[in-house]
């Protein structure tokens, strides 16, 4: 003999899940590549959209949000956020980079290192005095190199060291 409400359960339980997939798929976040921590991955910049986050577009034809690990770059409205988006357009915007994903922030952006041609972008942007060391984040062994790239900006007056009154982006947020 058939228990229906046995079944009646295992259909509920089914039909939840398949409705939780499919809003998934319909917002974006779901049946297509997922990309995890630890794994590297190779796209090209469709854009910038701060002096710390970019678009990529995967080799599957996925655009995800990648935000530079280690860094805290200016936001736009603050002082010198135009000129960190400007340099990080200039350096990778519509080429062909290497991510190795460290982490999911969130706002659901992948959070790596990201590398053209074999050098850190992150450790550049520092190095040009246009982002700051995240020390609060900053966990992995290439921070010591951006420590020593942020001091080296600071002693030569690169970019946002040029104007004693910089001010940190976490500050700049939360004054906001």
């Amino acid at each position: 003999m058939i228990n229906w409400f046995t079944q009646f359960s295992k259909f509920k339980f089914c039909a939840f899940w398949a409705g939780a997939l499919g809003l998934l798929g319909l917002l974006g976040l779901g049946f297509g590549p997922i990309l995890w921590a630890g794994d590297i991955y190779q796209g090209q910049v469709q854009r910038v959209i701060d002096g710390d986050t970019i678009e990529l577009l995967t080799g599957d034809y996925e655009r995800v949000r990648v935000r530079l690990y280690g860094i805290d770059a200016p936001e736009k409205n603050q002082a010198g956020g135009q000129d960190s988006l400007a340099v990080l357009k200039g350096l990778i915007e519509g080429r062909s980079v290497t991510v190795e994903v460290l982490d999911i922030d969130r706002y659901s952006r992948l959070v790596g290192l990201i590398y053209l041609d074999g050098e850190s972008i992150s450790q550049a942007m520092i190095a040009l005095g246009q982002a700051w060391v995240y020390e609060r984040y900053c966990q992995v062994k290439a921070c010591q190199e951006f420590q020593r790239a942020q001091s080296q900006a600071q002693k030569d007056q690169l970019g946002l060291w040029a104007d004693p009154q910089a001010r940190p982006p976490w500050e700049h947020r939360r004054k906001k």
